[in-house]
């Protein structure tokens, strides 16, 4: 690992790739605290621009209240806008989060890390199956996961957008695809990451 590598951490809904990517920089922070990380979350920068006035923002929230998942061209803004404000130097550990999700996010990704002239790119791909998908998301009981015809649309989602994104980057030489059983307990999970970056 080093202090300018690329961490791109991809799983379903449920996978617990949240969990596991604040325990990957909670063990850097530790680990190697000279590192400086800058952690791209699309989730948060989206929910901060969907509260945001102006034309864009409103048809935004009118697409989510629709069930729709946002146009590929607001998520690359999203992604294009932090990196401008926050990649401040070459030695910089770059952690993304819900980006990519489709092959176009991808190719965009592409042009960025070609820009920033990052070569060491990791992907991080926690795997969950369907059924344990569903049950964990049923289990924790959040309002939009309790409709089994929702959680098995994000899941159809997720089969016909990541796993083709995921599939791209294994037939690319710049990235690394690390597979990791997800079914596991959460240290678990989390020794088998920390074991493939031999950190």
């Amino acid at each position: 690992m080093n202090a300018n590598d690329t961490i791109i951490v991809m799983g379903r809904s449920g996978s617990g790739k949240g969990t596991q990517i604040n325990l990957l920089k909670e063990y850097l922070q530790t680990e190697h605290p000279e590192f400086n990380i800058f952690h791209f979350e699309s989730g948060k920068h989206f929910r901060n621009f969907i509260k945001d006035e102006g034309y864009t923002s409103e048809i935004m929230r009118e697409v989510i209240a629709e069930g729709t998942l946002a146009p590929d061209f607001i998520t690359e803004w999203l992604l294009s806008d932090a990196f401008v404000k926050n990649m401040t130097k070459e030695e910089q550990l770059l952690i993304l989060d819900g980006f990519p999700r489709t092959k176009n996010q991808a190719y965009t990704l592409d042009s960025a890390m070609d820009y920033y002239k990052r070569t060491n790119i990791y992907v991080i791909h926690i795997d969950v199956s369907e059924d344990e998908v569903r049950r964990r998301m049923i289990e924790r009981g959040r309002s939009d996961d309790t409709n089994i015809d929702v959680i098995n649309s994000r899941i159809q989602w997720y089969n016909d957008n990541v796993i083709p994104t995921l599939k791209y980057f294994e037939s690319q030489d710049q990235y690394h695809v690390v597979h990791i059983n997800g079914e596991q307990e959460i240290e678990s999970v989390h020794n088998d990451i920390i074991s493939a970056f031999n950190l």
